[in-house]
């Protein structure tokens, strides 16, 4: 037994004509009609030799035997949603049922159409079926016992195709003169277009209509009736059929012009290019998935192709491609910046061998100890350093003097300590200062609200504060001016010997 890959090989090769395509031969007329079944992996096809086939698509073999049953040609052929049942409408107007799992007709009679019966469809519920008939009538079946439910529906002309809407709440007919559709629970007629329809079908949305009529295609809005596009699908020869993807993304028609054509149900532009036939094409249907369609040939053949891409399609496999997937995530899951972990504490490598070695002096691990909260200022690589510095271990409380340390030097033996006048801020450009906890200290324990220098440190690389330490290596402290001017204000200045002090 031969596998889809040997047909495929033996297609491709045979003619390149119909490279890509899929032969499945035994009709001995015109394939006019071709559906495939849902939730299996079978397709049916109907021909003018009065026969209905079922196709395996694994093997791209015949099924069984032909279904033998109608005594005239087999114009149209239906699959109903649950996979169960084939309907079948013939050119003297008989309307069989067919059984799938037994592949025989079930013994009930579908009388009623005068004439060839030109369209059949399922309703979402598999329960009923409509059909369309030259006889200029539509009509609505019970597939359970035969009986009509609605109609005979008179559309005054040829009547050609029938498509329900994706809820079974409206069903749509395609005349020789108008589009008509009706409430199918009421027989209450919704919606009349002046306009010929040789096929026509819901969008799998149920928001549009899909028409194709001589030469063009039309898509119209199933509510105001308004056209959406309408343009020539085929310019040389008349349109014959057409099909919707169920992904909703594009549709597909055939023509006299021995050619099957897609177009994106987005932009309506054509996609890709058309796929060539030896004869004319009666007949096209699209797979559950929307990756495969069929064709009926005139030449007897039933071909299947791979189904060209869409636009929209190209971009959402572009996007899917550059995200990775669960798995990658899994392997390689992704990390916050500056994210601690419940429970750890926050680790911080040194930059260089240098600051490994600045780390390691004693006013380093004593400033450690005595800020240890300024790893949260803006600039925390130049701030661990500096607030090192004498000038910087200098925070006084805005309630206690403002005093100024100087430190003694080599020719020095005192320190002298003064009170410095109380100035006011002017021409402050500095930021708004922050509010931060004052450190407890072996001294006092004081629990007040300091203002944060930090945002007035002047912008110097952290090399030239370390060598600004060293010229004054010693225990006094300096705190550097910040960004604004001061202007000294009144303040009453004592002299009774307890301004200053001298110690030896």
């Amino acid at each position: 037994m031969s596998s889809l890959s040997d047909v495929l090989a033996i297609s491709t090769t045979q003619d390149a004509l119909f490279k890509g395509s899929v032969l499945l031969k035994g009709h001995e007329s015109y394939v006019r009609d071709i559906t495939f079944i849902p939730g299996t992996r079978l397709l049916v096809t109907c021909s003018e030799d009065k026969s209905i086939r079922l196709w395996d698509l694994d093997t791209g073999k015949q099924v069984g035997k032909p279904l033998l049953g109608q005594d005239y040609v087999v114009w149209v052929v239906a699959a109903s949603p649950d996979g169960r049942w084939i309907v079948s409408g013939g050119g003297n107007g008989s309307i069989l049922v067919w059984e799938v799992a037994a592949k025989k007709s079930v013994p009930i009679s579908f009388k009623g159409h005068e004439s060839g019966v030109e369209g059949v469809v399922f309703a979402p519920d598999a329960e009923t079926f409509a059909s369309a008939s030259i006889d200029e009538t539509v009509r609505v079946w019970k597939r359970e016992t035969g009986k009509v439910l609605l109609g005979p529906l008179q559309v005054g002309s040829w009547a050609y195709s029938v498509s329900y809407s994706p809820d079974g709440t409206k069903l749509v007919a395609g005349t020789q003169k108008h589009i008509i559709m009706w409430n199918p629970a009421t027989g209450e007629e919704l919606l009349k277009i002046e306009q010929r329809a040789f096929r026509i079908a819901f969008t799998p949305d149920g928001h549009r209509l899909v028409s194709g009529n001589w030469k063009d295609v039309r898509i119209s809005d199933a509510t105001t009736e308004n056209i959406i596009k309408q343009f020539d699908a085929h310019t040389r020869h008349n349109f014959v059929s057409l099909a919707i993807a169920p992904n909703g993304t594009k549709f597909a028609t055939t023509s006299h012009d021995r050619t099957t054509r897609f177009f994106d149900l987005t932009t309506f532009k054509p996609i890709g290019e058309p796929l060539e036939h030896p004869d004319e094409v009666w007949g096209v249907a699209f797979s559950e998935d929307s990756q495969l369609i069929a064709t009926g040939c005139r030449d007897k053949l039933v071909r299947t192709w791979t189904v060209p891409q869409s636009q929209s399609e190209e971009f959402q496999q572009e996007i899917s491609d550059l995200t990775p997937d669960d798995e990658f995530f899994n392997i390689y899951p992704p990390r916050r910046p500056n994210h601690i972990p419940y429970g750890m504490a926050q680790r911080s490598a040194p930059r260089s061998r240098i600051m490994a070695l600045v780390n390691r002096l004693p006013f380093r691990r004593k400033s450690q100890q005595a800020y240890p909260s300024a790893g949260h200022l803006h600039h925390p690589q130049k701030a661990r350093f500096l607030q090192h510095l004498p000038f910087r271990r200098s925070m006084p409380s805005p309630t206690q003097p403002r005093v100024v340390n100087v430190a003694a030097g080599h020719a020095t033996e005192r320190v002298v300590v003064i009170s410095v006048p109380h100035y006011k801020k002017a021409n402050d450009t500095r930021r708004p200062l922050r509010e931060e906890p004052v450190l407890h200290d072996t001294a006092q324990s004081d629990t007040t609200s300091v203002v944060s220098y930090a945002d007035s440190l002047p912008n110097v690389h952290w090399v030239m504060a370390f060598l600004c330490y060293l010229s004054c290596w010693s225990d006094g402290r300096l705190r550097i001016p910040p960004r604004w001017d001061l202007e000294p204000t009144q303040a009453s200045h004592q002299h009774n010997g307890g301004d200053a002090h001298a110690r030896k």
